[in-house]
Parts: structure tokens; C-alpha cells; sequence
């Protein structure tokens, strides 16, 4: 019976697959009146920083991380946001692109897969972060996010199928217990921003964001409305902030702008809504009754944090970015010695932005397998996702980390976490794939995990790609199962 069901399974997985290749640029229309410039996803391109390479050899990463080599981490990750936010030649309504505005979605690789017709011709639409639906909590409705994977990534989704549920059944029936891994050059990103909305306030040249204080010591969650700090945005483009943000604890809004806490527009990565953007926007949020909102071209959007991870070794490279006041000396989980590393590449607003990195779990190394492991803690999170999250959300029995002097510190708080620990768990329960409960592994804070951990059994790895499990489609799902269940009751008869 094994063998007559993985014959069944690489069947129906033969089938062909068309692939993406580069296409002349030329305006196209995806929907009256929205034409504009056909947009090709872009390479990760060559970045003038000393000493940096992309893919960097897994074994030179590790050799920074058996050693401890900050510096050299530091830079690798700076490199990257440095190719990451490099302008490209490609525009969308008149407005230059940024390397990563170029990359495909999840929807449009699922589109792909399906092959239906290529529909990018602007920025990526923006979406409500999955990562706070997914373990059922809300911690901050501000922000919006558009995952996207580089090229490279974005083919092996493709060709793999990695985003379709019948695909994810197929791998773990032939008795595989991971995706195929995705190739070392592969990046995946997870930008997130906020929305100015200047076309409702008229004559308002000023609007204040959040931003991150720094962090705290309780274990407990942080989310925005608790941070008590700003800055303005001046979209003039007239003001000077000198490093300073506004700090009112007593106070739900903040104070008055002043000089020292007004940034201009150009201090941000960010865009201008147009009427495409506008127009999915409000049909991805307006169908959520809970919560309802409106945006209109015009309006300004700005990045406020990216997560960025790279496939160059096993566990990945981690790196997150957030805008900051004052980007020399930026708070926890950031520091002024990740910052001194900020290469000259980085354009005047990709400087403006702190970075925190995990390319290991706990400190010293960890191995990719082992028990008792021992060591220090190494948060780095981003303060716009995770901070939010508080200890309900976790599971506290793995969420802690055992020093070298026996010491047991817990982390399950979303200022304890770590890019690296949380997405070694990006499982899927394929017997569940067609549920809103379609992975069993838990959010966990900094901790040690092993590859082959026990709590992995029955799971299919996802190869770190939380993306993955937050976006599977369903299609074709019922009949697959349907030809699986047939052909075992046919099998029982038999017998």
C-alpha cells in the first residue's frame, strides 16, 4: 500500500512548470484604470562594501559564529540592507523602486505556480502582518507588511510548489519531513511600514509615528501604545531632527513638535500611494470589520522596520531593521557597536535605520544538534512585530535558556525573542492543511533548538519560511485527498 501511494504522489507531482524568465519592459494593464510600468523582479545586486560578499560561504559564516566575530556579522548584515535598498532603474507610477520593491510576493508566486497571468506592474500591495493572527493576538494594528522573495527564492517556491497545500500532503506522504531547502543565494523579507494619511488632513504638513524608546527588563509585552515616544514627519522636507524624540509618559499623544524632534520625509525609506495601492489597500482592510481602514492616493507610506533573512548557511542569516531618531546610537537590541559598522553604500534614509542580528541562538555557538545545551541569551527582535507580544502567547516551558552556571533565564516575552529560535519552528501539520490550525509547533522566545528536535515529529519543516505556512493555497486540495482516500479504500478491499 506504501509503495502504490508514493507511486500516486510523484505522479501527480510530474507536471510542468513554467518558469519565470525576464521580460522587456512595457507598460501593461491589470485592471481599468490601473496601467503602469511592467516591474521585473532584480538580483541581489553588487554592493560597494569592504569585505563583504553575497552568497558568503557557510563555512566562513560559521567561523565568525564559532568565533564569536561581531564586526564581521555586523557588516554581512549592513551589506545586505545596503543590496536590498539600492535604487534600480524600474518605477511604479513615476516613482523609483528600491532593489526589494521589485521582489514577488507570496500571492503572485501562488499565481505563478497556478500559471495564471504575471499581475505585477506596481509595489507589492500591502497586507495585515500574519504574525499577529497567526497565534490569535492583536498587538498592533498600525502596520502593514508585503513579504516578498528575492529572485532566487522566489523560483524555488515556484518550481517546488512550496506555497500549495497538495504539494506540502505530497512531501510528507513520499515520508519527506522538510521542504526541499531553498539555494544559498535565497532571501526572504518581511517589510512592514505606516501610513501617513495626508490625503484627510488637508493642510497638515506634520504627522508623528511611534518609535522605539528602548527596551525593558519585565517580562512582559511592549506594544506601541505603551512606549510613550515620537517624532514628526515634516513631508516638506524642511526640517532638521537632530537625533531627539519626544518622550510624554503621562500622555496617550504626544506633545507639540519641536526642532530637535522633526524629521524630514527623506530621513524614511517611503513611497506615495497611487490609486492601485490605494485601492487593494482598502480591499484587504475594509473587509475586516473589526478593523476598518480607508486609504486614498496621496497618501505617504513609510517603512518602519524590515526582517530580512538569508539562506547562506543551515539555520539562515538573521537581520532586522527599524527606523530610529538617532541612528548612531541606537537602543537595545540594537548598539552603538552594530551601528559604527554602517557601511558608506547605505543611501541618507537606509542610514536612518538601527539593525539587530541572530545568526546563532544563544551564545557561544550552538550546535545544529545537541541536549543541555548551555550559554548566554541573544535577543534581537524587531521593536514594531515582536515587542507586543507578552507571555501568554508563548509556550514557557521551551521558551528559556540554561547559562553555564545553571542559571535558567525565561524569554517567553516578545522583547526576549529571537529570528533564529522562532522560525526553527515553522512547521505545517499536513493532516490539517485545509484548517486555520495548520501548524502544531508553538512562538517560542530565545532558546536553544535542535534540528532534530522531538517536537518536530509529525511535522513538515518548513525550512525557517514561516511565509510559507502563513500562505498556503488550497487549491486542488479536496480532489488530491479525494485520490488518496479513494485509492486507499480501494487497497483495503483488495486485502
Amino acid at each position: 500500500m506504501k509503495t502504490k501511494l508514493t507511486t500516486l504522489g510523484l505522479a501527480l507531482l510530474i507536471l510542468t512548470i513554467k518558469a519565470c524568465s525576464p521580460e522587456k519592459k512595457k507598460p501593461i494593464a491589470i485592471q481599468d484604470p490601473f496601467i503602469y510600468d511592467k516591474i521585473t523582479p532584480v538580483n541581489f545586486p553588487k554592493v560597494n562594501v569592504p569585505n563583504f560578499k553575497f552568497p558568503e560561504d557557510s563555512t566562513t559564516l560559521n567561523e565568525w559564529i564559532r568565533k564569536n566575530d561581531t564586526l564581521k556579522i555586523y557588516t554581512h548584515g549592513w551589506g545586505i540592507w545596503a543590496g536590498l535598498t539600492q535604487p534600480t532603474s524600474q518605477t511604479a507610477g513615476g516613482q523609483n523602486l528600491l532593489v526589494f520593491e521589485t521582489w514577488l510576493t507570496p500571492e503572485e508566486m501562488i499565481d505563478s505556480i497556478l500559471q495564471k497571468p504575471n499581475k505585477r506592474s506596481n509595489r507589492a500591495n500591502l497586507k495585515r502582518p500574519n504574525q499577529f493572527t497567526h497565534f490569535g493576538h492583536t498587538v498592533n494594528d498600525s502596520i502593514h507588511e508585503s513579504v516578498s522573495y528575492s529572485p532566487s527564492a522566489a523560483n524555488h517556491a515556484i518550481k517546488n510548489k512550496l506555497f500549495l497545500a497538495s504539494s506540502l500532503y505530497e512531501y510528507a506522504k513520499q515520508g519527506k519531513t522538510e521542504i526541499p531547502i531553498f539555494p544559498d543565494d535565497a532571501i526572504t523579507i518581511k517589510p512592514v511600514f505606516k501610513i501617513l494619511p495626508v490625503s484627510k488632513a488637508k493642510d497638515q504638513k506634520l504627522f508623528a509615528i511611534s518609535t522605539w524608546p528602548g527596551t525593558i527588563d519585565s517580562l512582559a509585552a511592549f506594544p506601541e501604545k505603551d512606549w510613550h515616544s515620537a517624532v514628526y514627519i515634516d513631508i516638506t522636507n524642511h526640517s532638521h531632527g537632530d537625533g531627539n524624540q519626544l518622550y510624554f509618559p503621562n500622555s496617550t499623544t504626544p506633545p507639540e513638535p519641536t526642532a530637535a524632534t522633526t524629521y524630514d520625509l527623506s530621513d524614511f525609506i517611503h513611497y506615495t500611494m497611487n490609486k492601485e495601492d490605494a485601492h487593494f489597500f482598502n480591499q484587504e482592510f475594509t473587509e475586516n470589520t473589526s478593523n476598518p481602514m480607508t486609504a486614498n492616493p496621496g497618501d505617504i507610506v513609510i517603512l518602519v522596520g524590515m526582517h530580512v533573512n538569508s539562506r547562506e548557511n543551515t539555520r539562515w542569516t538573521w537581520q532586522t531593521f527599524w527606523w530610529v531618531a538617532d541612528p548612531d546610537n541606537p537602543a537595545a537590541p540594537s548598539s552603538q557597536a552594530i551601528a559604527n559598522q554602517r557601511p558608506k553604500a547605505l543611501t541618507h534614509a537606509a542610514s536612518h535605520y538601527a539593525m539587530a542580528v541572530a545568526y546563532y541562538m544563544i551564545n557561544p555557538e550552538e550546535p545544529n544538534n545537541g541536549v543541555n545545551i548551555q550559554g548566554n541569551p541573544n535577543y534581537a527582535f524587531n521593536p514594531y512585530l515582536e515587542a507586543g507580544f507578552g507571555p501568554d502567547v508563548f509556550n514557557k516551558k521551551i521558551s528559556q535558556i540554561t547559562t553555564a552556571k545553571k542559571d535558567t533565564i525565561p524569554t517567553y516575552a516578545g522583547v526576549r525573542t529571537n529570528c533564529m529560535s522562532c522560525h526553527s519552528m515553522a512547521t505545517v501539520n499536513t493532516d490539517a492543511l485545509n484548517t486555520s490550525k495548520n501548524s502544531s509547533t508553538p512562538y517560542i522566545g530565545d532558546a536553544y533548538i535542535p534540528l532534530n528536535d522531538s517536537i518536530f515529529t509529525g511535522q513538515l519543516k518548513l525550512d525557517f519560511a514561516w511565509s510559507i505556512q502563513g500562505n498556503i493555497d488550497t487549491t486542488g486540495f479536496k480532489t488530491l485527498i479525494k485520490k488518496y482516500t479513494n485509492t486507499l479504500e480501494n487497497n483495503t478491499i483488495q486485502e
